[in-house]
């Protein structure tokens, strides 16, 4: 369930990036990710579904202990960003 939940809001940002910053209203902070982004649209999506699904390879493995832990963090923060992001983008359209 934690993956499924982490894969989803992977998903929301990714989109809440791209209308962001195709807006001018948000830059991506992770350099890796940046990079990507400059080299288009699809490197983007493929290296961040990349990095999920080499997160959720890891956490299906490991579903207990640190690690369950850490990806509860995650949610929560993954979570926070996606909701920010998507308030600042309603914000454009009033």
């Amino acid at each position: 369930m934690v993956v499924l939940a982490v894969a989803l809001l992977s998903a929301a940002d990714l989109a809440t990036t791209l209308a962001g910053v195709r807006l001018g209203l948000f830059d991506e902070r992770n350099p890796l990710l940046d990079w990507a982004l400059a080299e288009g649209v699809l490197c983007f999506a493929i290296l961040k579904g990349s990095l999920t699904a080499l997160w959720a390879a890891v956490s299906l493995r490991r579903p207990c202990g640190w690690l369950g832990r850490i990806n509860v963090g995650v949610i929560g923060v993954y979570g926070a960003v996606v909701v920010r992001s998507t308030g600042h983008l309603l914000a454009t359209l009033e």
